[in-house]
């Protein structure tokens, strides 16, 4: 992440949490921070403007780089129009642009890549959790299951219960019938 004025909002923290000192992954961890942070270090800073903020710039993504391409060649070409472009910049943000989008793009990749390999490594030792979670709870109620009471107690508190969803009632509109009576005849006309 870069910190030195990118518009870019993310929810990745500035700082790293520390690196485990220990266990299987410790060393790979150190590293991969090390490398991000050589990383970081390493993008050029893009100075902010007042105006823009993340919302800004977000809404105003739509153009293409063909099209500054083209402005930048008008404006070079046509004096009346060197007002209102920054010939340099604009140049200079399309170089920057061809340089970082490829790293991205593989940045991007990486990270999906190591959500998907984190969420499916939990999910499969979750479900194996879950499935000892309930045999212990079975056994548990059998005639050998006193020595499993407590492990199951205290897996118990961080379960989370499903299917027990708070039921949303929504309250009918009021029934707007007219009185009926068997003995109301419709009204006549008067003439």
């Amino acid at each position: 992440m870069n910190n030195n004025g990118s518009v870019v909002q993310n929810d990745v923290p500035t700082t790293l949490a520390p690196a485990p000192t220990a266990g299987p992954y410790a060393d790979a961890v150190a590293a991969i921070q090390a490398a991000l942070n050589a990383i970081v270090a390493a993008i050029p800073a893009t100075p902010l403007k007042q105006q823009s903020t993340v919302k800004y710039v977000r809404q105003r993504q739509g153009v293409k780089p063909e099209l500054i391409a083209k402005a930048v060649t008008a404006a070079e070409a046509a004096p009346v129009l060197q007002n209102f472009l920054d010939v340099t910049d604009a140049r200079d943000t399309l170089a920057f642009s061809d340089a970082f989008r490829p790293i991205f793009d593989r940045m991007n990749g990486i990270a999906q890549d190591l959500k998907f390999a984190i969420d499916a490594r939990h999910v499969k030792s979750g479900t194996e959790a879950l499935t000892v979670y309930a045999t212990a709870k079975r056994i548990a109620q059998g005639p050998d299951g006193a020595e499993l009471t407590s492990h199951v107690a205290n897996m118990k508190t961080v379960v989370r219960r499903g299917g027990k969803r708070a039921k949303v009632t929504t309250v009918p509109p009021p029934a707007t019938t007219a009185p009926t009576s068997a003995t109301t005849e419709p009204p006549v006309a008067k003439s």
